[in-house]
C-alpha cells in the first residue's frame, strides 16, 4: 500500500505469516521437484514395481474367500508405507545436498518451514495414492462394500504417513547414513497407524463393525497429536 507523506511515497508491505511462508516453501519445493521428479519418480517407481510383483504372486495362491478383505488391506498399506520411506526423506535431504539449509533457516521461521514440507509431502503421497490405490483394487478385484470408509481411511492413513515421516526427515537430513536411518526410525513411529488402517481397510471390505469409523477417528487423533508434537519439537531439530 502506498500512502503520501511531505511529498514521498511510502511503501507499507503486510507482515509475513506462518502460512505465507508454508506455501512459499511448498510451491518452492513443488518448482524443483517438477524440474527434478527425483521423490516422485523414487515413489511411483517403487510402488508400481511392488504392486505389479504383488499381484502377479497372489495370483498364483489360493486364498479363501474370508482371508481377503484382510490379506489385501495388509499389502495395501504395506505398499503405501515402503513406497513412502522410499521417497519423502528427500523434502529436508535435498536441503543438506545442495547446501540450502541455512538460507531457509533465514528465510522462513521453523514451524512455518515444517508445515511448507509437510504440505509438499502430502502432495507427493496424494499423488501415489491416487494412482496406486485404484490400480491395486483393479489388479487385486479388491471388493470394498464400504467405499466412503475405506476412501476416509486411505486419506487419513495418508496424512499421518505425511505427518511421521516429515519430522523424522528433518532428524537425519544431515545423517551419513540416511536411507537406512530414515526406515529405522521412521518404522516404530508409523507401526500403530498402520495396524489401524490396516484395520479400517478389512472392516471397509467386510462391512462389519464400521459404525462410527472407530479407526478413522484413531487416524485423525494421530494425525493431530504427531503435527502438534512436530510443530513444537522441530524447531529444537531445525536450529541444532
Amino acid at each position: 500500500m502506498h500512502q503520501t507523506k511531505n511529498g514521498r511515497q511510502i511503501t507499507q508491505t503486510k507482515p509475513s505469516t506462518y502460512l505465507n511462508e508454508a506455501v512459499a516453501i511448498w510451491f518452492r519445493d513443488l518448482r524443483s521437484e517438477f524440474r527434478t521428479r527425483y521423490a516422485l519418480n523414487a515413489i511411483l517407481m517403487f510402488a508400481v514395481t511392488t504392486l505389479i510383483a504383488v499381484s502377479f504372486s497372489i495370483g498364483s495362491f489360493r486364498i479363501e474367500e474370508a482371508e481377503r478383505p484382510f490379506l489385501y488391506a495388509v499389502l495395501l498399506w504395506i505398499i503405501l508405507t515402503f513406497s513412502a520411506l522410499s521417497g519423502l526423506a528427500r523434502s529436508f535431504v535435498k536441503e543438506e545436498e545442495a547446501g540450502t539449509m541455512d538460507i531457509l533457516k533465514l528465510s522462513a521461521r521453523p514451524q512455518a518451514v515444517f508445515l511448507g514440507k509437510l504440505l509438499f509431502n502430502l502432495t507427493l503421497l496424494g499423488a501415489m495414492e491416487l494412482i496406486i490405490v485404484p490400480s491395486f483394487i483393479l489388479l487385486m478385484a479388491y471388493q470394498i462394500k464400504f467405499p466412503g470408509f475405506f476412501i476416509a481411511m486411505v486419506i487419513s492413513g495418508g496424512l499421518g504417513l505425511a505427518a511421521g515421516t516429515t519430522i523424522i526427515a528433518a532428524m537425519i537430513a544431515r545423517a551419513s547414513a540416511r536411507g537406512a536411518l530414515f526406515s529405522v526410525l521412521s518404522f516404530p513411529l508409523l507401526l500403530p497407524l498402520m495396524i489401524t488402517a490396516i484395520k479400517g481397510c478389512e472392516r471397509a471390505a467386510v462391512g462389519i463393525g464400521t459404525a462410527g469409523w472407530p479407526e478413522v477417528k484413531m487416524a485423525v487423533a494421530y494425525v493431530i497429536v504427531m503435527v502438534i508434537m512436530s510443530l513444537f519439537l522441530f524447531p529444537l531439530v531445525w536450529e541444532e
